[in-house]
């Protein structure tokens, strides 16, 4: 009897081995993905905007490390551009000393705000008398600092991928411009052909992009929006069965955007109300794709009544609550009908009635040369018979 259960054991021991072993390649961990998103935190000494507390900005990112160090499970922490508002060395290192301070790995993403032009002209700030009051850093010499200040991003470059798991693949791209002053956006050619790439390399995958600029726009803003969005889109919709999902800032309002199986997110800037980040959660099935987000306010309630009261219009910036907490599935391998935006609708209209317009004035055009050319026939048809009579 002894005998018996010994070998009875043994054999499931040996059995439960076999299935551990066929199945360890699979971890729950590959199925899930957990990020904080921090946008436009724009460090700086100077004064406060008309929609920015900037001279609060050191406190907000020490408020929301703070926060972001209590929040468990986080792969890691991105920041989406405008991490400071001029890009001087010495808001650099205020920037850099806080972010020491996060127990999360992090990324850092180029937006507008973070580098100097080209033009050697505007890498310099003076006064009246032409003495220079601070030197502005180039893109590359930020490049370097980040590579020196942040283990986590050894990239080398503004623009790069990599897969945090099996299951997930993560594009950072530049949506800079820097051949002059410009708050708009633009996506080159070489970073279009990398993330046309990129995706069709991975379409057995999550795709999650980080960038500065949205591809489309969270609110109008012609001096904001990316210039060349059409090219962008252009290179998502040959992957339509992909689950996509885009993160940027720039806008400073919070948005979320669904057009078929991508998901355009746009989140607000720390130094704006509603001062606030999000975090994302995403779980990978065989057979859809849960994404979930959460938004978290600044718990410095004084600094965010003080931001609010600053603008016009606080409800654009802080968007619908379903822009600040949502739940979104997508099934794999099917591709929704996608549904026009209130914009799009209003733009359909105005071109069906720009088009019927134009199709009423080509008919009446039409008309008048008929009858413009039977008066010409008739009026030759007098000229002929009074030369015969």
């Amino acid at each position: 009897m002894k005998n018996k259960f010994l070998k009875t054991f043994l054999f499931l021991i040996v059995a439960l081995f076999s299935i551990n072993s066929a199945r360890a390649d699979f971890s729950f961990n590959d199925m899930e993905l957990k990020f904080a998103q921090v946008t436009d935190v724009h460090i700086s000494d100077g004064q406060d905007t008309a929609y920015k507390v900037l001279s609060h900005s050191k406190e907000l990112f020490k408020d929301t490390v703070q926060t972001l160090n209590k929040i468990k499970g986080l792969d890691f922490v991105v920041f989406t551009g405008d991490m400071v508002d001029e890009p001087t060395g010495a808001l650099y290192r205020e920037f850099f000393t806080t972010l020491s301070k996060l127990n999360h790995p992090s990324l850092l993403v180029f937006g507008n705000h973070d580098s100097a032009f080209a033009d050697a002209e505007l890498s310099e700030l003076t006064d009246e008398n032409g003495n220079v009051i601070k030197s502005l850093l180039d893109k590359n010499t930020v490049i370097d600092i980040i590579t020196r200040s942040n283990p986590y991003q050894q990239f080398g470059s503004a623009y790069f991928a990599f897969s945090p798991n099996k299951d997930y693949r993560v594009i950072v791209l530049d949506t800079t411009i820097n051949e002059r002053t410009t708050s708009n956006g633009y996506i080159s050619e070489e970073q279009l052909n990398f993330l046309d790439n990129e995706i069709s390399a991975n379409q057995d995958k999550i795709i999650i992009i980080f960038q500065h600029h949205p591809v489309i726009e969270p609110i109008k803003s012609e001096h904001h929006r990316m210039i060349n969005p059409e090219s962008y889109l252009e290179v998502l919709q040959k992957y339509e069965k992909v689950p996509i999902a885009i993160f940027a800032g720039h806008y400073h309002t919070a948005r979320i955007i669904r057009k078929g199986n991508v998901i355009h997110v746009a989140s607000p800037s720390l130094v704006t109300y509603p001062n606030a980040f999000r975090v994302v959660n995403i779980t990978n099935y065989n057979d859809r794709v849960i994404f979930q987000f959460r938004m978290f306010e600044t718990n410095l309630k004084e600094i965010q009544e003080i931001s609010k009261q600053g603008l016009i219009a606080s409800v654009a910036f802080q968007g619908k609550a379903s822009d600040r907490n949502n739940e979104i599935m997508i099934r794999k391998g099917y591709v929704p009908k996608i549904k026009p935006t209130k914009e799009e609708k209003q733009a359909i209209k105005q071109q069906k009635k720009a088009q019927k317009k134009a199709e009423k004035e080509r008919k009446r055009a039409e008309k008048e040369a008929k009858k413009a050319l039977k008066k010409q026939q008739k009026l030759e048809k007098e000229q002929q018979e009074n030369i015969e009579g």
